[in-house]
């Protein structure tokens, strides 16, 4: 297979804007940006959506996110911050490699992320909320689960990570 636009980017073979470069992720300035500074975050491998992305890619990708949204707020003096990813063609993903677009926001910026909101009958959502958390524990844990009657929202297992203190969780407090 060719090398995608993104890939050749990782290997230097194009050149590009760098702003951050490791072992495993790169971010560069977009081309065609949104907004000046908008910078894009890849895997240097060859990924192309975020269901195929590796598990230790995962919080060395949102690492690099999280650096150049301080960045861009603290250099260029952004408002606020969109963080978006698509997933395949039909999401608007353009380059086939999995990016996260980074976007400063200022006041009174053209950028418009906006949809219709969709109407959906309670009993619909109860329904997708059904399939979603049985599929969602399935993958979490790899077994396969009847949904059962719904009453509250499952906790997720926690994801173990090796090397490091496990975070604190702070939970909202209730009015």
């Amino acid at each position: 297979m060719e090398k995608c636009l993104f890939c050749k980017i990782a290997s230097g073979e194009i050149p590009s804007k760098i702003i951050y470069d490791s072992p495993n992720v790169m971010a560069f300035l977009d081309i065609k940006p949104a907004n000046p500074g908008h910078v894009l975050v890849i895997p240097k491998e060859h990924f192309e959506t975020l269901p195929e992305l590796p598990e230790n890619l995962n919080s060395a990708l949102l690492q690099v996110v999280k650096i150049i949204t301080q960045a861009q707020i603290e250099v260029l003096g952004a408002q606020g911050v969109n963080v978006l990813q698509n997933n395949g063609e039909i999401a608007g993903q353009a380059v086939p490699h999995i990016h996260i677009h980074v976007i400063p926001r200022f006041k009174d910026d053209k950028i418009v992320i906006n949809w219709a909101p969709t109407e959906l009958k309670h009993e619909q959502l109860d329904e997708i909320q059904k399939r979603l958390i049985s599929k969602a524990r399935e993958l979490a844990t790899g077994e396969k689960e009847a949904p059962k009657q719904i009453e509250e929202t499952p906790q997720a297992p926690e994801p173990e990570i090796k090397g490091k203190k496990k975070l604190l969780r702070i939970k909202p407090r209730n009015p």
